[in-house]
């Protein structure tokens, strides 16, 4: 069901150039604890911007930044999930690193997909933020003539924090085919359970879409799915009271409380993830695995879903927090509500009910106009098409 003209061969380009990188990359070691979702986010600002170089915040001597300064003319920093509302420790000290290397640099700053994370309701005026976070911002909002934010809670927030320069323009890996004229495919029959891929963030809530897959056979493609990552190189018979002590560590507790209720069975679970279920730590092989010819892609992970419509799948985004909720608002993605999963609705009845092309393709000339007068705006060399014409 993938049709041929969206295909794109994504090549992240070889490090160089006047354009330096800060925030998340494009990749990441095998195995480690990062949320793999991000290296697509890393990734489609490499691959729009096109020559670069990275940096390193823990790398900032005075002779260092005496040489960047008169070899770079901007810097981009990839920012993601960077204001963390109602908790202030998480991402403060990184932040202090970050605001002190651009503040040294002194060059002028774009930023790529700022979003804030919170629940579902949160209101901004009772939104606690990290002093650090606040500080981070104030910096980025001194060197950019605008902060590219992803949605609208996100830019709210910013100006109830005293930051006005912002403007939405959502993610930039929707923009990766670099096209105007890019389309979401069409679902043109039910997609097969077994032909279909899924990803997850909290399995106690989302159980009913798991145990479809289980059953059904879908392919599973972790983010921050470290829990399967190990045990799916292990051999059948673990339980999880003969776990490994750093593997046990990882099971979260919506994990053990579904397995311990009986609402999901272990090793049933076990067999399935040593059999369909993949976790990628750089975006070309996980492109690679997109490619073989999938009916659908559902679920609440943003970036997993969007690394899926890129390839060509349909995709359905369940929304279950602020994040994913901003984001399809402004994209025009198409969404169900976590509720729909949790009534138990399956696969093809949610794709039945939820998912349609017609509200992204209405949005997307402009917000890809947008970005790309963003870019031109800050005067940043990009590769991406002119926008189309009214």
């Amino acid at each position: 069901m993938i049709i041929e003209e969206n295909r794109t061969d994504y090549v992240l380009p070889k490090e160089g150039g006047r354009i330096g990188f800060m925030g998340i990359t494009s990749h990441g070691r095998e195995g480690a604890r990062e949320n793999t979702g991000n290296f697509l986010h890393g990734f489609a600002a490499r691959h729009i911007i096109g020559e670069y170089r990275n940096l390193y915040p823990n790398k900032m001597t005075d002779e260092a930044v005496e040489q960047l300064r008169s070899e770079l003319t901007h810097v981009v920093f990839v920012a993601a999930t960077s204001i963390m509302v109602n908790d202030t420790t998480t991402l403060a000290k990184g932040h202090t690193k970050l605001a002190n290397a651009i503040e040294k640099l002194g060059l002028p700053v774009v930023v790529f997909g700022l979003g804030a994370q919170a629940r579902i309701g949160q209101s901004v005026s009772t939104a606690v933020v990290a002093p650090e976070t606040k500080r981070l911002l104030s910096v980025l909002s001194h060197h950019s003539p605008k902060i590219a934010v992803r949605g609208e809670f996100t830019a709210e927030l910013c100006k109830h924090l005293g930051i006005d320069n912002v403007e939405v323009i959502g993610c930039q890996s929707c923009f990766i085919s670099r096209r105007p004229d890019f389309r979401m495919t069409e679902l043109t029959a039910p997609p097969r359970t077994e032909r279909t891929v899924v990803n997850l963030t909290r399995h106690s809530q989302e159980l009913p879409l798991l145990l479809q897959a289980i059953e059904g056979g879908a392919t599973y493609i972790g983010q921050s799915s470290h829990f399967e990552y190990e045990i799916a190189r292990m051999a059948e018979g673990i339980t999880p009271d003969n776990l490994p002590e750093d593997v046990k560590a990882l099971m979260t507790e919506g994990v053990k409380r579904i397995v311990n209720s009986g609402a999901l069975d272990f090793v049933g679970f076990h067999s399935y993830v040593r059999r369909k279920f993949f976790q990628y730590y750089s975006m070309e092989p996980w492109f690679e695995r997109l490619r073989g010819g999938f009916d659908a892609c559902i679920g609440t992970r943003f970036h997993g879903n969007m690394a899926s419509m890129q390839s060509g799948v349909p995709s359905l985004w369940i929304v279950h927090d602020s994040r994913t909720q901003e984001f399809c608002d402004y994209l025009g993605l198409p969404q169900a509500p976590l509720q729909a999963v949790r009534d138990g609705l399956t696969i093809a009845d949610l794709f039945d009910r939820y998912y349609e092309t017609e509200t992204f393709a209405k949005k997307y000339p402009a917000n890809y106009a947008r970005f790309y007068d963003y870019l031109t705006e800050h005067g940043v060399p990009h590769k991406l098409a002119m926008p189309l014409k009214n």
